[in-house]
């Protein structure tokens, strides 16, 4: 199984089942199997959108990074296709028991992940936005369990959207070697235009994340704290950014997201 493991990328499915959890006990304390459902399902939508997503860049890695899985012949395309698929079926029908909100979160983000693979992957700035989008609902779908969505979800959706956003045109500079003649991505079509956008999404994550103090958390000394330190992580992103030092720009983006979903951890308890 450890090669399947590793295309599902567990680490990144792990962290979607946790924001599924942060999402539903910032609305209710109370245990629900609707919540344990939602984790589960978030982690098999997100390991099929990753497998999926090597089985189509499968001619990229062949060239570039040959221990992956599939290029590595550890896996074949036909068995991650197969894999990818149940995943995604189960993941489906594990929110049809949870209620219809759940199951259209599902369903629809299920079918945003094979067009980002299969057809979005080509044009990248497009892609950009679901696998942000995947990121910021993952808060959203926990909520739904409830069938109730706060504002404060909504707010942080908001700001880890901009945060991924951020993310990931800084890995678009990162890799524009190993895109050329793969994928379009905005720095290919604009390298000021695209800095320009990851900065202006760096301080929308920062606002989002000032407005949800600002109106629901000002007593939440530790969220504020969590907040500064997301901020200047940030900031020296942005810094790193400018001075085309894109792969430690990245990293620090990483760690303020890092930094942002603690600062959400602590939002439970208000």
């Amino acid at each position: 199984m450890k090669p399947y493991l590793e295309l599902m990328r567990v680490n990144n499915c792990a962290m979607a089942a946790i924001a599924v959890l942060i999402g539903y006990t910032i609305v209710t304390f109370d245990f629900s199997i609707g919540v344990a459902l939602a984790m589960v399902s978030a982690f098999l939508i997100c390991g099929a959108g990753q497998a999926i997503n090597d089985i189509f860049d499968y001619k990229i890695d062949k060239k570039i990074n040959k221990k992956k899985p599939i290029p590595s012949g550890k896996v074949s395309r036909s068995n991650a296709t197969i894999f990818s698929a149940i995943l995604f079926l189960v993941g489906i029908i594990l929110a049809f028991f949870i209620n219809p909100l759940a199951f259209t979160i599902a369903v629809i983000f299920s079918i945003l992940l094979i067009l980002y693979a299969s057809v979005l992957y080509k044009v990248k700035y497009l892609g950009n936005i679901v696998v942000a989008l995947g990121t910021a609902f993952t808060f959203i779908f926990g909520a739904s369990v409830t069938e109730t969505i706060p504002l404060l979800i909504i707010i942080f959706a908001m700001s880890a959207f901009f945060a991924n956003m951020s993310r990931e045109i800084t890995k678009d500079f990162e890799d524009l070697k190993k895109d050329k003649g793969f994928k379009k991505t905005l720095p290919m079509i604009s390298k000021k235009l695209a800095k320009s956008f990851a900065v202006s999404y760096h301080l929308l994550a920062i606002l989002f994340a000032m407005l949800a103090f600002a109106f629901f958390l000002s007593n939440n000394i530790a969220y504020f704290i969590m907040v500064l330190l997301a901020t200047l992580t940030f900031g020296r992103s942005i810094k790193l950014l400018l001075k085309n030092d894109y792969k430690r720009s990245q990293k620090n983006c990483k760690k303020g997201m890092l930094f942002s979903l603690l600062a959400y951890v602590t939002a439970i308890i208000r």
